[in-house]
């Protein structure tokens, strides 16, 4: 299961933004795949602020968050009492801002891997949750399927030879 930054999405989405193919791919592969994305409803907030921000474009971006808002795979964590106190605390804890914090408790709530391209997740929560930034989460995902693709038991299994 994986939980996705708002950094993330937004890299993904503006193709004039250093790194914005891997996002893109990776955020293609997770839903190709139907993996298990948990956010926090925040995310569609921060997306439409930043594009909206950058583009000047309300229209695109208000579709970006409702497009993002439909994706199948993905299901939308409110911000309730709970998560907020342990937003809370991993904020004070951690030294993280307000948004950081919210992307990290969903994360850490539901066992998940959150995908930033934010430094201060990568820093400073390596020993409460597992973060990394799309490059490596596209590499994983190529080397598992790689692993599919050799695997002859799995040939088998799904009647080819």
């Amino acid at each position: 299961m994986y939980t996705i930054d708002a950094s993330v999405w937004v890299n993904g989405f503006d193709q004039r933004e250093p790194g914005h193919e891997i996002s893109r791919k990776v955020l293609g592969l997770l839903h190709a795949r139907g993996a298990s994305i948990i956010l926090p409803n925040l995310v569609l907030v921060e997306v439409a602020g930043a594009i909206s921000r950058t583009r000047g474009d309300h229209a695109q971006a208000e579709a970006f968050a409702a497009s993002l808002s439909r994706l199948p795979n993905v299901t939308f964590a409110p911000l309730d009492k709970s998560y907020a106190h342990l937003a809370q605390t991993l904020a004070a804890q951690h030294g993280l801002r307000g948004a950081d914090a919210v992307y990290a408790a969903v994360a850490k709530q539901a066992a998940s891997t959150l995908i930033t391209l934010d430094n201060e997740h990568l820093t400073r929560l390596t020993d409460i949750i597992t973060t990394c930034i799309p490059a490596a989460v596209l590499n994983d995902l190529m080397l598992a399927a790689q692993t599919e693709d050799d695997d002859p038991e799995q040939h088998q299994e799904d009647g080819q030879s």
